[in-house]
């Protein structure tokens, strides 16, 4: 009997409308199969529906999910019981973001995705790829980051803006343009000044407060607790994601493969240590196939890559 492994990347490609040909294909034949795995598949559709949109209707979410699933008919009516459960978690979750976190909006999003929003105030943000933000409606400008973004701040020398990461990073500004980069599996936190001014902060951290002017960069290195100030390489692209690349000056491939993840949504598994290490500096458009990519650095350092599709993730010796 032929046996299927769905990784929790392709399920969200699957009910996201995202995924290719060929893993529509493997995730249909895992629904057919003794392997399907109903809970999971219930668990990532009531993710997906409840952040696809700020407002979640119950009847839009459960239209939406037997839209984005179309199962087999053998196992329709399998399916049909865990619909009044999805309904359920998905008012339950609407309830508890409406009226027990005061209104908190939450804006996120998926492998390679970008997507701007505006704030009340007028303040622009453009998201990266797999990042996640909130805040109170009551209070706009006091925001949560896990993952980039790139802020454009309205300015107002009465309510400052906060911007603040997983690590407990204070980014303050009142009115400027600025990159935040605060994935959780980072072993950096970065912020990038473009405009305006802005200070680095950080409760537990750190004690010292940086102030930031034009084409500074801070990076907090999560590891040490060590905080390094530069001026930004104004020969490479300041904040190269916003223009379809995805750019490294002198990082560890440890920390690329980050951005690696978020763009093309595999994991990244290292097995040298030496490998996630090493340092290099090098610039790609995001069109730029992935193992093009590791082809293109093993010039400077030999090593071997490989796609294990049992666990949809790229393998590096």
């Amino acid at each position: 009997m032929e046996h299927f492994k769905i990784t929790e990347v392709e399920l969200w490609e699957y009910i996201s409308k995202s995924a290719d040909a060929s893993t529509i294909q493997k995730v249909e034949k895992w629904m057919d199969s003794s392997d399907f795995d109903e809970t999971l598949f219930i668990e990532i559709s009531t993710i997906h529906n409840h952040t696809s949109e700020q407002n979640p209707s119950v009847e839009n979410a459960k239209q939406r999910f037997f839209d984005s699933v179309k199962p087999k008919r053998a196992i329709w009516k399998s399916m049909l019981k865990y619909a009044a459960v999805l309904v359920a978690i998905i008012a339950g979750t609407y309830f508890y973001n409406t009226v027990f976190s005061n209104n908190q909006i939450v804006v996120q999003t998926t492998y390679g995705e970008q997507r701007s929003i505006k704030l009340p105030d007028g303040s622009k943000i453009r998201l990266n790829a797999l990042t996640r933000l909130s805040y109170d409606v009551d209070t706009p400008r006091t925001l949560f980051l896990e993952g980039e973004a790139f802020f454009e701040v309205a300015k107002d020398t009465v309510h400052p803006f906060t911007v603040t990461t997983p690590d407990h990073i204070k980014v303050t500004a009142l009115g400027t343009s600025f990159n935040v980069r605060a994935y959780i599996d980072s072993p950096t936190t970065e912020t990038k000044l473009l405009t305006g001014k802005v200070e680095v902060t950080s409760e537990t951290q750190f004690k010292e407060t940086f102030v930031m002017i034009p084409d500074d960069e801070v990076i907090f290195y999560k590891s040490t607790k060590e905080v390094v100030t530069s001026k930004m390489n104004l020969n490479t692209s300041r904040i190269a994601w916003k223009e379809g690349k995805i750019q490294f000056e002198n990082k560890t491939f440890s920390d690329i493969a980050v951005d690696l993840k978020a763009q093309f949504g595999r994991q990244i598994r290292f097995e040298n240590k030496d490998i996630a290490a090493t340092k290099f500096t090098g610039s790609f458009k995001t069109t730029t196939p992935i193992d093009e990519i590791f082809e293109i650095l093993t010039i400077s350092k030999d090593f071997t890559y490989e796609l294990n599709q049992e666990t949809n993730e790229w393998i590096i010796q």
